[in-house]
C-alpha cells in the first residue's frame, strides 16, 4: 500500500494496530491486510468521491467518531445483508463494502446499491481500487 498512498486525496495520520484490532473485535471480523496497512498509514482517507470511514482513534475521537463500527452497527441501511461490512461512501447513499466469510473479511470491494440493494464487485482488493480511481484522472 505504501506505493499508492500518495494516489490519495487525504494524508490524515493513521491508527495503530491496537486500534485497529478494537474495531475488529466491534465488528467480529477482521479486515484484509491491505486494509490495515492502509489505515496504519492513513485513517479517513478519500478516494475519488469515495470516503473510507475512519476507524476510531482515540487521540482524535472529535474527527473519527462517525467510524466503520458506529456505521455498521448505528447507522447501518436495513436492507443491507448481514455478510457485508460497509468501508466508505460516496455520498449518494451507495456503500464500498467488504463481505465476511468464517469472520473474515474477503479481499475484494463490493458497491452496494442503496436504491436496489444490487451488490457488484467494484476490484479484487483495496489497492486495485485506490489504483483504478488513479488511472482515470
Amino acid at each position: 500500500m505504501e506505493d499508492v498512498i500518495n494516489l490519495l486525496d487525504s494524508r490524515k495520520p493513521g491508527v495503530t494496530e491496537k486500534d485497529i484490532i478494537s474495531a475488529e473485535k466491534e465488528l467480529d471480523a477482521v479486515f484484509p491486510a491491505e486494509y490495515k496497512e492502509l489505515f496504519k498509514k492513513t485513517n479517513n482517507a478519500e478516494v475519488g468521491e469515495w470516503t473510507l470511514f475512519p476507524i476510531k482513534d482515540p487521540k482524535n475521537i472529535k474527527r473519527t467518531w462517525d467510524d466503520v463500527v458506529r456505521q455498521n452497527k448505528e447507522a447501518r441501511d436495513e436492507g443491507m445483508a448481514g455478510d457485508l461490512v460497509t468501508i466508505g461512501e460516496d455520498g449518494t447513499g451507495d456503500k464500498l463494502c467488504y463481505r465476511i466469510v468464517d469472520q473474515a473479511m474477503e479481499d475484494q470491494v463490493y458497491l452496494w446499491n442503496h436504491e436496489s440493494g444490487e451488490l457488484e464487485e467494484m476490484a479484487s482488493s483495496l489497492k486495485e481500487f485506490i489504483l483504478s480511481y488513479s488511472e482515470v484522472d
